[in-house]
């Protein structure tokens, strides 16, 4: 069964704008958050497009970088949500994991101020990176983690390590193959996911000691 109800209070408020500051944009343009992240990208040596269709759904920002890595953030899928009010929602979290699939890419979640925990638990385990307004500032996407180090408020939490969050698929979808299947899949039934293979996939960790991007 789906676990797809709204959740508006079981929010992780260390992920985005403090609910102390106010964010410095327009209120009256929609379009703000998703401008300000596609000049961000252009910074980083990224060429973006905005509000494309893809397969008849509308993208707030795709970006391809200028000189590949053959890195899977080569290629982003971002969806853009300047949000003060409430958290995102886990919808979210799934709409920019299925553009991703369809365009072989990277999804991305920028966010201005906060997540559920709930958005947040299934990001992890579909490799979606959160965005904040302030990782604009840090000159890279936040990496993918092992373990999400503590943060503000919430010093003392400990976040399970990603292998902890992930079930075995399903036998009756489980397969390994060697080849070279241009497409989202699974190496193994305990592994985690895996965005496009002819790059080297979204399937390796750091530890967030080892990172130099500067949480929180």
């Amino acid at each position: 069964m789906s676990d797809n109800s709204l959740d508006f209070t079981d929010d992780i408020d260390t992920v985005g704008t403090p609910d102390n500051a106010e964010p410095d944009h327009d209120p009256t343009n929609g379009r703000w958050f998703e401008t300000e992240v596609a000049d961000t990208l252009e910074e980083w040596g990224y060429t973006t497009a905005r509000n494309e269709q893809l397969f008849g759904l509308e993208t707030d920002v795709i970006a391809r970088r200028d000189e590949f890595r053959g890195d899977p953030d080569d290629f982003l899928v971002i969806e853009c949500k300047d949000w003060h009010q409430v958290p995102v929602q886990r919808d979210a979290v799934e709409a920019v994991a299925l553009r991703a699939a369809l365009m072989r890419a990277m999804p991305v979640l920028a966010v201005s101020r906060r997540v559920t925990a709930s958005a947040w638990r299934l990001a992890q385990l579909l490799d979606v990176r959160i965005m904040t307004e302030q990782d604009l500032d840090k000159g890279q996407l936040p990496p993918l983690t092992e373990r999400r180090p503590p943060s503000g408020t919430l010093n003392v939490r400990r976040e399970p390590f990603i292998h902890d969050l992930r079930d075995r698929l399903p036998l009756l979808v489980h397969r390994r193959s060697s080849l070279d299947i241009d497409a989202p899949v699974f190496h193994i039934a305990d592994h985690g996911p895996c965005y496009v293979p002819d790059r080297t996939g979204n399937d390796e960790y750091v530890k967030a000691a080892d990172s130099d991007y500067e949480f929180g």
